[in-house]
């Protein structure tokens, strides 16, 4: 609660992209919302209409969602939905004690100059590292120096990972203001499955099959799910047998991994769901996880996975490091490394106790690092203070 007479924090959500757009921040901006709002937090997203068939507004696990009218053509696009931004926070932005940005570039250079006008704090959330980075995302130029500008006078940053912090820091933005806050998952939906449990969840996906491995996420080139696909040709065929490799998600690189499987020699041990609304069954269903991606923020996958006690093996992308700090909860191998991604998962598909052991150490990290209700009582505190701060300031 706030100053204001123990009102609740109002908080407005600043998200270009969200629901029905399903990536890996809307998601866990989406789930961060929902979180607030259960613990009595008022929160109003807004985000662009890109298509007219999509409602303007409407109410989503407790909090408002509002589409902001742009026109989804190049050239076009940003300016349109730059405009529409700048006239509801000009109207309304006084109404909310912070805005939450929840993607770098034009956008959060727009809350960050407006929210300094109208006197409300603006958070950052830094979604991506690396190749996908603030620093490289925001260029250079004259217009790149204007947005990195705007950029290092939030009043807070969030950074998910330790790389990202650290990139941040590099970036300009004063260490103070950087708050190391990961991605949450509700504990409630991901959990654990018994071995019953598990067979249950085969059977309602009607897979047959002694040992699953799975991959859930968008078919894009980042992801590397052909470099997945090798590795799991590289694998014995004696290891595979009785094995399935099951790949959920749909995106640009669909036809090309679809192609990849039916020309390769393990079509019968792969079998590629497509675009799935039931990935918690996925979860129960499996015995272990694969990230094979060149690039991450941090994967919503990996904390889904570790939530349901699974362990996980990944490539040494930002965020996976907690994978092997103690207790391990999983396995590292290098970016672009088929055959040591084939050895990894030769020893979890033939050494079983390694695999429990492990998926119970996944159960813990997840309990200790992303929990949603931890993470949200984290997330109300940085309100809580940056609200207070600036109410301090107004009366000074």
């Amino acid at each position: 609660m706030n100053s204001r007479d123990d009102e609740p924090i109002r908080v407005l959500m600043i998200s270009p992209q969200f629901r029905p757009l399903v990536g890996g921040y809307e998601q866990a901006a989406e789930r961060l919302c929902a979180a607030l709002v259960e613990v009595g937090l008022r929160v109003v997203v807004i985000t662009e209409r890109r298509d007219p068939a999509w409602p303007s507004s409407e109410r989503i696990s407790g909090f408002e969602v509002r589409r902001l009218s742009c026109w989804y053509r190049p050239r076009l696009h940003t300016i349109t939905s730059l405009a529409s931004f700048t006239f509801f926070l000009l109207r309304h932005g006084r109404e909310f004690d912070v805005w939450h940005v929840h993607q770098y570039g034009f956008h959060a250079a727009l809350a960050v100059a407006l929210g300094k006008a109208v006197r409300r704090p603006v958070v950052l959330k830094l979604t991506n590292s690396g190749p996908m980075g603030i620093a490289v995302t925001l260029g250079s130029g004259i217009v790149g120096g204007i947005l990195g500008f705007l950029h290092r006078r939030v009043s807070a940053c969030l950074a998910v990972t330790e790389e990202t912090r650290v990139e941040a820091i590099d970036f300009g933005i004063p260490a103070e203001r950087i708050y190391l806050i990961p991605n949450g998952v509700d504990g409630r939906r991901f959990q654990p499955a018994s071995p019953d449990d598990r067979s249950t969840a085969r059977r309602a996906l009607a897979l047959d099959c002694k040992t699953l491995v799975l991959f859930v996420g968008r078919l894009s080139p980042e992801k590397n799910v052909l470099g997945l696909l090798d590795a799991w040709a590289a694998l014995d065929a004696s290891v595979r047998e009785g094995a399935l490799l099951a790949v959920v998600g749909d995106g640009p690189d669909a036809n090309r991994v679809c192609a990849r499987v039916q020309a390769s020699k393990v079509a019968g041990s792969v079998h590629l769901a497509g675009q799935r609304n039931d990935v918690a069954t996925w979860y129960r269903a499996a015995d272990f996880y694969v990230i094979s991606s060149i690039n991450e923020g941090l994967s919503n996958t990996m904390i889904e996975a570790l939530a349901s006690g699974l362990p996980v093996i990944s490539t040494r992308v930002s965020g996976s490091s907690i994978l092997v700090e103690s207790p391990a909860a999983g396995l590292l191998v290098d970016v672009g490394d088929a055959q040591g991604l084939a050895d990894a998962m030769r020893w979890l598909l033939s050494d079983e106790p390694t695999r429990m052991r492990l998926g119970a150490n996944a159960r813990l990290t997840f309990e200790a690092c992303f929990s949603l209700k931890t993470l949200s009582e984290r997330m109300i505190l940085l309100y809580e203070g940056l609200h207070n701060r600036n109410e301090q300031r107004a009366t000074a």
